[in-house]
């Protein structure tokens, strides 16, 4: 069975990245080269900020052992996982705060103290 990488989509690794119980697996994805269970938990990588410095780098394959397939297209690799994000909500309308009579004149209040102690 294979599972895709959620850095970069690759669609062959050989173990899930993380087991049920949330371990990593110590697979290196050959072709981003994150290692689930160090990259992460090691040394403190995200997936999206080692996918951001993948694609900075020019997305090349990682792996020296294994070689890059031939049809290998990392664009569009990526591409299928982008695609499958969930959409983000839309931002929420701002809430006009309203203040009761009681809130006011505590406020008020409140101000006028502090410009009272400001005088002295």
């Amino acid at each position: 069975m294979s599972h895709t990488c959620p850095v970069c989509a690759y669609p062959k690794l050989s173990e899930p990245p993380r087991s049920k119980s949330g371990g990593g697996s110590y697979e290196i994805c050959p072709s981003c080269g994150f290692e689930f269970g160090v990259s992460d938990d090691d040394l403190g990588h995200t997936y999206e900020s080692w996918r951001q410095a993948w694609q900075a780098g020019g997305m090349k394959w990682s792996s020296r052992g294994q070689k890059q397939p031939a049809a290998w297209n990392p664009a569009k690799q990526l591409s299928s996982l982008i695609s499958a994000k969930p959409v983000k909500a839309a931002a929420k309308a701002p809430v006009k705060k309203t203040t009761s009579a009681v809130g006011t004149k505590a406020s008020a209040a409140t101000a006028a103290a502090k410009k009272a102690t400001a005088k002295k």
